[in-house]
């Protein structure tokens, strides 16, 4: 379902950059396509490395879940007030 997702994402990213004129046309949906594709590829490195570290031995399920969702939330909670305070110019 993840990768049928991306797949329509770049195809009409693909799509709507062939429809504009040239010498008009917008960097960032190129960028976001290969910002896409390697965020999938990262995920999909984390899960097998995941598996290959981890598969010899049994982790409680929700203990899992429970420190992920709790390393997370940590990871945020220093992150967002970071970003809160970075200002950006709305003109661009």
């Amino acid at each position: 379902m993840i990768v049928s997702a991306v797949a329509i994402v770049g195809v009409t990213g693909i799509m709507g950059a062939k429809k504009e004129k040239e010498g008009e046309g917008d960097t960032t949906k190129p960028l976001g396509i290969a910002l896409i594709i390697l965020a999938q590829l990262f995920t999909g490195g984390q899960f097998v490395t995941e598996e290959k570290l981890l598969g010899g031995y049994y982790l409680d399920p929700l203990l899992c879940v429970g420190l992920e969702g709790f390393w997370g939330c940590v990871y945020w909670a220093i992150l967002l007030p970071v970003f809160q305070s970075i200002h950006c110019d709305p003109e661009g």
